[in-house]
């Protein structure tokens, strides 16, 4: 059943992404200086730096794209918002300049992130539209943007709210779980799911992004028992990322469970759970403390089902050996309430009434389907 949804799901975005590839035409690649280029990454979170940059190395650039903002960046690259030079497409895109840097963890971070990502095609992962290399060890990409943006800036900025119904946060986990499932299928791990790698677009489908952490397993054996290194983020690492534990292929997958509890624990709760709130992301030391003492608890003040209350201790289980696999969080019944929700939006005429209807969890059949 998941599998022939995920199909369909997979020839709509297909049909989508081609038309929009017919729009990002690919300029030709000029390259003043292929063996090296020194520049201030730092200095190319600013636009005019950036424009600087490309106008030297990747003149070309200008004649099919045009920058607008700049979003963010991390360890991998830098962000910004742009668009076509094409008058009849008003569709914008996230444009992520990977800039050769001195780390050379970081600069097999980049290559690695493209390689894990590109070949996914699924509603609910960003699509790699378009990759272009300006040397050898730098390029961009161009990919779907998120209207929105990631769903820390949409619930903090966007809704101007510390938490969200769990209605509306029911309907942001299935789609995580689908996507997930999609990726272990293909044998590939995120390994960095939290609220700032999850995007929302204009029509309110959420996207999985950011693979520079993510971990391919293909040839591995289901009882393969590998160790992994603190990969991800602090205060959404599972505790065997923490602690550094060997794990098998098969149960390596409740990693990527794990951290997607946090996120949704977060978003439903406004604080992450068994305190982590108190402490700073990269103190490893103090959450693995933390972790060692852990007792699962819902905030006080909070009123949720019980089968919201079950799924959450399910899915942010410190034994990774009774956490819920992806099997098992996709058949969990709280999990089953969001084909009412989708329902709901599909008879919706509007989609802001839908949207306010999930602020103030406002779906009746929901609610009932929940006592």
């Amino acid at each position: 059943m998941i599998d022939e949804k995920n199909d369909e799901l997979k020839i709509k975005q297909t049909k989508e992404i081609n038309e929009q590839k017919q729009i990002v035409q690919k300029p030709s690649i000029i390259n003043n200086n292929p063996t090296e280029i020194e520049v201030d990454r730092e200095s190319l979170k600013k636009k005019d730096k950036m424009e600087e940059y490309l106008k030297k190395y990747y003149p070309n650039f200008f004649a099919n794209f045009e920058l607008l903002e700049y979003i963010e960046s991390g360890s991998t690259g830098i962000v910004y918002k742009g668009k076509t030079t094409n008058a009849g497409n008003k569709q914008l895109y996230s444009f992520k300049f990977c800039i050769h840097s001195g780390d050379k963890k970081n600069n097999k971070a980049k290559y690695h992130e493209i390689v894990n990502q590109k070949g996914l095609h699924h509603i609910n992962i960003c699509q790699i539209l378009a990759f272009y290399k300006i040397n050898d060890k730098d390029f961009f990409s161009v990919s779907e943007l998120g209207k929105f943006g990631d769903i820390d800036n949409f619930l903090h900025k966007f809704m101007r709210r510390r938490y969200l119904s769990e209605s509306f946060v029911n309907y942001l986990a299935k789609p995580i779980l689908e996507a997930l499932f999609y990726m272990h299928k293909r044998k590939l791990f995120h390994m960095d799911i939290k609220k700032g790698n999850i995007v929302l677009d204009s029509e309110m489908e959420l996207k999985i992004i950011d693979f520079s952490s993510s971990f391919s397993y293909q040839g591995y054996a289901p009882d393969h028992e590998l160790k992994f290194g603190r990969i991800g983020t602090g205060r959404y690492m599972a505790p065997e990322i923490l602690n550094k534990a060997s794990i098998s292929m098969k149960e390596a997958q409740k990693i990527d469970i794990y951290s997607f509890g946090i996120t949704i624990y977060y978003l439903a709760f406004g604080c992450y759970p068994y305190g982590l709130s108190e402490i700073k992301g990269g103190e490893y030391d103090k959450i693995v403390e933390k972790l060692n003492n852990a007792k699962f608890e819902i905030p006080k003040d909070f009123e949720i089902s019980k089968k919201f209350e079950n799924f959450l201790k399910n899915v942010v289980e410190i034994d990774y050996k009774k956490r819920y696999n992806i099997e098992q969080a996709l058949e969990d019944p709280w999990i089953k309430g969001w084909d009412i929700i989708a329902e709901e939006k599909e008879n919706t005429g509007i989609q802001e009434n839908f949207i306010i209807r999930l602020i103030s969890d406002n779906i009746p059949k929901f609610n009932e389907y929940m006592k």
